[in-house]
């Protein structure tokens, strides 16, 4: 597991997010720092709103790409060992007037890098310190925070399909080292609400998402939904990629044998199960549990929900049916 990193700011540092409410903090629209969590969609809706910029500027947001914001932002202010930059990064340029535009940022690398977010200690342990760093810097008075969540018996299996596209290869039972007490988005959620005391929690739920993409955006940022979207190059081949996530049971259970005769598996490796071993109906996603595990694991999930539901400042996305 990669070391994390200690933050310059921590939850007890003075921050523009503890400050007074300023006369921008009462306007209608906040700036919106949208934190992922990896593994919740967050590919498809990066690209939905890439492709909504004019009905996101008619309601007065200004989106940063996902890769220019990285570039800018993410990179030398949390990882500026990885980056030529060494200036200051300065905060977004802001108008004086208060009907100036709000701005929606969104990198799930805020909260931590993929092969980081899992750790014995908790689900992205430093995510909060992280993210009001991002919003100090960048001068967020008291953002809304977005953060999509997922059942822990989907998510550990699909965050460890993901770390062994960039990673070298381990078997699963390493890279899952955190037990069942660990699991908790009630944590990572608690300390987003200590780190920004002024901000409102929008929380959905990955399992809530596919098909209602629009509509979540449309609630974070109060979109019309004819309008998500519109801005999209109609040449553009749709990004399938971005929907099916993951390797399937059979690619990993390959790569785990390989593991076990030779010691190592190479990229080459990789490559060659996943050709091999594609997803289909028939071949799918990799779960390493028994059914007893997968219950354990929903249920430690419900019981995260039914606390976070508890929270005030925070508001739980529900589409509506159908």
């Amino acid at each position: 597991m990669t070391s994390q990193k200690p933050m310059p700011n921590s939850l007890s540092s003075a921050s523009p997010s503890r400050s007074a409410p300023s006369p921008r903090q009462n306007l209608p629209r906040r700036d919106i720092l949208w934190l992922g969590a990896h593994k919740t969609g967050t590919t498809y809706l990066q690209e939905l709103l890439a492709d909504s910029t004019q009905a996101l500027a008619d309601a007065q947001y200004l989106y940063i790409g996902m890769q220019a914001f990285r570039s800018l932002y993410t990179r030398p202010l949390l990882y500026p060992s990885a980056t030529a930059q060494k200036t200051p990064v300065a905060p977004l340029p802001r108008h004086a007037e208060e009907t100036m535009a709000r701005y929606l940022l969104f990198d799930e690398n805020i909260l931590s890098l993929v092969q980081d977010a899992l750790h014995p200690s908790g689900l992205y342990p430093e995510g909060a310190e992280r993210a009001l760093h991002v919003a100090t810097t960048l001068d967020l008075e008291a953002p809304d925070i977005v953060l999509g969540i997922r059942g822990f018996a989907q998510y550990l299996p699909s965050l460890y399909c993901e770390v062994l596209k960039s990673m070298p290869f381990r078997p699963f039972s390493s890279f899952n080292s955190l037990p069942l007490t660990a699991l908790s988005w009630y944590a990572v959620i608690d300390r987003l609400r200590a780190a920004f005391p002024q901000s409102r929690l929008r929380i959905y739920r990955a399992e809530d998402l596919r098909g209602q993409e629009t509509a979540l955006l449309a609630w974070i940022a109060g979109l019309p939904p004819p309008r998500i979207g519109q801005n999209k190059d109609p040449h553009k081949t749709p990004n399938k990629a971005a929907r099916r996530e993951g390797f399937s049971h059979a690619a990993v259970t390959a790569l785990h044998h390989l593991h076990q005769e030779t010691g190592k598996v190479s990229p080459a490796d990789l490559a060659q199960c996943l050709k091999r071993h594609p997803r289909s109906a028939q071949n799918t996603a990799y779960t390493p549990w028994t059914s007893r595990q997968s219950h354990d694991l929903d249920l430690v999930y419900q019981l995260d929900l039914d606390a976070i539901a508890k929270l005030d400042r925070v508001e739980i996305w529900t589409p509506a049916s159908g």
